[in-house]
């Protein structure tokens, strides 16, 4: 008798376990009036794209995901920019899930850490209101140039990364993709290279339901 409710227990906890897709077995995600298959990139240039990169990310992850991206990206901007608008992009395109990618501005301009997390903690609130799913990414290395901020974007990630656990959003670590930093970014020691781009948006990939 033993045996039988051991292998029922397995059964069930089996059953229990299907159709979990993402998310691991919970409900599927409740999206308002927004569109499931729509996804907002919002971010600075690493999101926008430099010369010498290729296609920037957006892009690419459009072709791999299948779902329609909007590369809202804006050279230069902060997370405070990117708080500033979220609630704009939002509105406009009503998209079922949304990247945000900031913090590398942050880390060269010498802003407050705590701000800057504050500010990519109130966007994953602003995200979650407006019954859009956020995702969060944590920043590239810095090397050459800008290796002088590297410790500072470190911090970043980190704080990134509690943000995701804290408020039960998904992290796509992108600083531990890139394993090879001076072949995965360009001169600058900053944006992303062809390799580069084509490695954040096959990471960012996995993080969409197909």
């Amino acid at each position: 008798m033993k045996a039988v409710r051991f292998f029922a227990v397995l059964l069930l906890l089996g059953l229990m376990g299907c159709g979990g897709g993402d998310s691991g077995g919970s409900a599927p995600a409740d999206f308002g009036g927004n569109h499931p298959n729509v996804v907002v990139a919002l971010g600075d240039s690493i999101t926008a794209g430099v010369e010498g990169g290729g296609a920037p990310w957006p892009a690419r992850l459009a072709s791999l995901s299948g779902k329609t991206l909007i590369n809202a990206g804006i050279g230069g901007q902060e997370s405070g920019d990117g708080l500033a608008r979220i609630g704009g992009a939002l509105a406009a395109y009503k998209p079922g899930y949304i990247i945000i990618d900031f913090g590398a501005n942050d880390a060269i301009m010498l802003r407050d850490t705590d701000n800057t997390l504050a500010n990519i903690r109130a966007m994953v609130g602003m995200a979650k209101a407006h019954k859009t799913v956020p995702i969060l990414a944590t920043l590239l290395p810095m090397i050459g140039e800008h290796g002088i901020y590297d410790s500072t974007a470190q911090r970043i990630s980190a704080g990134i990364s509690a943000i995701g656990k804290s408020e039960g959003v998904t992290v796509v670590d992108l600083k531990t993709e890139f394993t090879d930093p001076e072949n995965q970014l360009i001169s600058d020691g900053l944006h992303p290279s062809d390799l580069g781009n084509q490695i954040i948006a096959l990471a960012l990939n996995d993080a969409l339901p197909h």
